[in-house]
């Protein structure tokens, strides 16, 4: 596995695929967008319905607890909802952003809300296993009170980090290689990255440089100055409207790059883009 090819790649994509990724980006933005207005105005239409009946409630504690049961299945709705399409989001501009793959907006868009419950899934079953072990480690930790609790967690960490390298590029696997099924795409990740996980940490963190150097330094800055000019409004004012729109394009050419990333990580570990990265370069 070559670390600086997966670099070059997601560089190469990323300047093929720019205005094709920033448009299905804007597309998600505008999906969530409507999205949250339209549960928004269910969940104040709700509200108000509620308040309206919250006296009389006050007298029943069934339609109490009906009440309660109504406003939490409408987070869950709500969250339900922007996490679906967040995970899609993610889906398919991994899948736009692939050299294993055709640049087809509508194919990429299709790819992405069908990965995403398949991949809700994985993220769920994975989130109950980070926690679970967190809490025999905790309960470990409390049993073993002193120095000795705190050594018998060290390995815990090294052992998560190994996990997400082994996992890194489940996105795509789902996505990208078809693997809809949740049990299958961890075992096509697993086998894909066996041998990898070494040098997928590398890539990890050469892309955690990346980040550092473009958010970084000129958050550090932008603190520098808002710190000098913290007596003058006027000016405080206007270093955070210019850092703001500075910010966000940087935010944005960042995230298309991440998508670009993973899309190459994973033509890297499953060795088969080969001729997709010929093309590329050709």
């Amino acid at each position: 596995m070559s670390i600086r090819r997966v670099f070059v790649t997601a560089w190469a994509m990323l300047r093929q695929r720019f205005w094709v990724l920033a448009g299905m980006w804007a597309a998600f933005f505008a999906i969530q967008t409507a999205a949250s207005v339209v549960l928004g105005i269910a969940g104040m239409a709700a509200g108000a319905a509620g308040a309206a009946s919250f006296g009389a409630a006050l007298e029943d504690p069934a339609a109490l607890a009906g009440m309660g049961i109504g406003m939490l299945a409408f987070m869950v709705l709500f969250y339900g909802a922007y996490l679906v399409t967040l995970l899609a989001q993610q889906a398919a501009m991994v899948t736009l952003a692939s050299p294993l793959e055709e640049p087809d907006f509508g194919a990429a868009l299709a790819r992405g809300f069908r990965s995403a419950l398949p991949f809700g899934a994985i993220t769920l079953g994975l989130g109950l296993g980070y926690a679970a072990l967190a809490a025999v480690t905790s309960a470990v930790a409390a049993a073993a009170a002193g120095p000795v609790g705190a050594l018998l967690t060290l390995p815990v960490l090294p052992a998560m980090v190994w996990l997400g390298c082994r996992l890194a590029v489940l996105i795509p696997v789902v996505a990208v290689d078809r693997a809809y099924n949740p049990m299958a795409a961890i075992r096509r990740c697993w086998a894909v990255t066996r041998g990898k996980a070494g040098a997928i940490l590398l890539a990890l963190l050469g892309l955690g440089g990346v980040m550092l150097a473009l958010f970084g330094l000129p958050l550090a800055l932008l603190i520098a100055v808002l710190v000098a000019a913290q007596d003058k409004f006027f000016w405080t004012i206007a270093v955070v409207i210019i850092g703001a729109l500075l910010f966000l394009p940087v935010l944005l050419g960042f995230t298309l790059y991440v998508s670009a990333f993973i899309a190459a990580l994973h033509a890297e570990v499953t060795d088969g883009g080969a001729e997709a990265l010929e093309e590329v370069f050709a």
